[in-house]
């Protein structure tokens, strides 16, 4: 018997080789579902918060650009002042545009303001009376809903578990909301 014909019947074993390569085959299905499952897990709760982050941002960015216009200018014209900067920061982010809603989002409830829509911008405007001053209060706010039928990302549902699964307001939807409110 030859050297290489005796090492080859010594590692084979009672089993054999081809078992231990069906057992490799198993063994790497199941990793390659966990760690596909781990990587789906992580880029599809990032983009939501990347999106989340990304909307406070920008409305924060809109608010204090509409700080930089002197309400000098008389209301109406003030008002559609406003109302462009709003929009032209929101449009020279780096979103697609169909990741932003048009829906406006409600106003701060507890204020007790009278709030007006800005045309073509996410911008709601108020007027207060502190003592003898009047000012204005600047709402912004960007949202997307992200639910099932317009997620960026798909959603799946892997025993029973919505991944990615992310908190619901009180209309049952999942809205991706950022937003910022300054006094003028």
């Amino acid at each position: 018997m030859s050297f290489i014909r005796y090492r080859q019947s010594r590692h084979q074993g009672k089993f054999g080789l081809r078992r231990q390569q069906g057992a490799v085959a198993i063994e790497f299905a199941v990793l390659f579902m966990v760690f596909f499952a781990v990587l789906y897990a992580v880029i599809a709760y990032s983009i939501p918060l990347l999106l989340t982050l990304t909307f406070n941002h920008l409305s924060a960015e809109a608010t204090r650009a509409a700080v930089r216009i002197d309400p000098a200018i008389g209301l109406a014209a003030y008002k559609q002042s406003v109302s462009k900067v709003v929009q032209d920061t929101v449009d020279s982010s780096w979103l697609p545009k169909s990741w932003v809603d048009d829906e406006r989002c409600a106003p701060p409830a507890d204020t007790g303001l009278q709030w007006i829509n800005l045309e073509s911008s996410h911008a709601l405007l108020a007027t207060e009376t502190l003592g003898t001053v009047e000012r204005m209060q600047l709402h912004v706010c960007l949202q997307r809903e992200y639910n099932r039928n317009n997620a960026i990302i798909p959603i799946l549902t892997v025993f029973g578990v919505d991944i990615p699964s992310l908190p619901k307001d009180e209309d049952g939807n999942i809205t991706l909301r950022g937003r910022s409110t300054i006094r003028l």
